[in-house]
């Protein structure tokens, strides 16, 4: 009887602390709010309304950018748009994880109405797992866009039927034209791979139709953009990796860099990623991406929080780059709503 009260006790305390454990991992890695500082606030009105016609008024008047979550990047001058990755939907660690994901329609129809996405002319997909392109066919669906990637994008878009017509396979290091925007796709490289990421260099070869695994959207090679409008220069780094010496020679004035996991890799790896990137280039300002937690709906009037201590300890990761920018005596800004940022100012 003895024995089995403390078989009893010694389960229950098991169960207990995995409990605990799986409750702190899928708890924000901190809190986006302590880095206040850095975090853009649009200029307050003295009502929303007035707040939202502010912000209409200065897409009208200038280059901006919204940011949406992971590497989704709207770039609006007035009268094009263009987009870095397509994705909304943003299924949950649950869905994710045990069942198939699809990119969701209604949301996708009321995104485009509420952003007027029907000036977009192409969406740029920096690589084709699903938290970078899952929402590409939909929007190719809805819209009469160009689609841009690798030849795996090509084939997530081909397993929802788009129009051939509007797909483009990546030509490397070749200027790409929107209006006034000039695009160029520079060869990349992924973050480092996980137990749940392993499939770097790995090509979709077929259509593939969603509803699909996650693991089904493998990464099929990873690229940056350099987005050029009116002399102002952009880099789009959407991934935590960097091919050494590609960099090299280039000069922008705002850098977009992905801080996945960042915290995750060795001293070294970052140091060296940090040089490669923000000590290469050289920009005036740096806005992190990659950033938080995609498991979350995507929020349009509350900030994005940080990824779970699951996936990496985002605070650190951020902190680690606002030191070594402002080392550099960059202007580091954090976006964390969909909000319009302009960019020459």
């Amino acid at each position: 009887m003895k024995l089995k009260k403390i078989v009893t006790i010694s389960i229950s305390l098991i169960i207990f602390l995995v409990i605990a454990t799986l409750t702190f991992l899928l708890q924000p890695s901190g809190h986006v709010q302590k880095f206040q500082k850095w975090i853009y606030q649009p200029e307050l009105s003295s009502s929303e309304n007035n707040q939202n016609n502010s912000q209409n008024h200065l897409d009208k008047k200038q280059l901006t950018v919204r940011f949406f979550g992971v590497s989704t990047l709207l770039f609006d001058d007035g009268q094009t748009q263009i987009l870095i990755d397509g994705f909304f939907t943003r299924p949950s660690l649950t869905q994710t994880l045990l069942k198939p994901v699809q990119s969701d329609p209604k949301l996708l129809e009321q995104i485009i109405k509420d952003y007027d996405l029907k000036r977009v002319q192409a969406v740029f997909t920096s690589h084709s797992h699903y938290d970078h392109a899952l929402d590409i066919t939909e929007l190719g669906k809805q819209l009469p866009i160009k689609i841009i990637g690798s030849e795996s994008t090509m084939n997530i878009a081909r397993g929802g039927n788009v129009a051939e017509q509007q797909l483009q396979l990546i030509s490397p290091l070749q200027t790409m034209l929107f209006g006034e925007f000039k695009v160029t796709a520079i060869p990349s490289q992924h973050t480092p791979p996980t137990a749940v990421n392993n499939d770097l260099g790995e090509v979709i070869t077929h259509p593939l139709k969603q509803p699909a695994r996650f693991s089904e959207f493998k990464e099929g090679h990873s690229f940056d953009y350099l987005i050029e409008h009116q002399g102002y220069k952009v880099l789009v780094k959407a991934s935590t990796g960097v091919i050494s010496n590609q960099l090299k020679n280039m000069h922008v004035d705002t850098l977009f860099l992905g801080i996945a996991q960042l915290s995750r890799q060795t001293p070294e790896y970052q140091q060296q990623y940090l040089e490669k990137t923000i000590g290469t280039i050289k920009p005036k300002t740096v806005i992190p991406i990659h950033w938080d937690n995609f498991w979350e709906p995507l929020p349009l009037t509350q900030p994005l929080e940080f990824l779970p201590y699951l996936a990496d300890n985002t605070q650190k990761s951020m902190q680690t780059l606002i030191h070594y920018a402002e080392q550099q005596h960059a202007k580091v800004v954090i976006l964390t709503q969909p909000v319009a940022y302009p960019l020459q100012n």
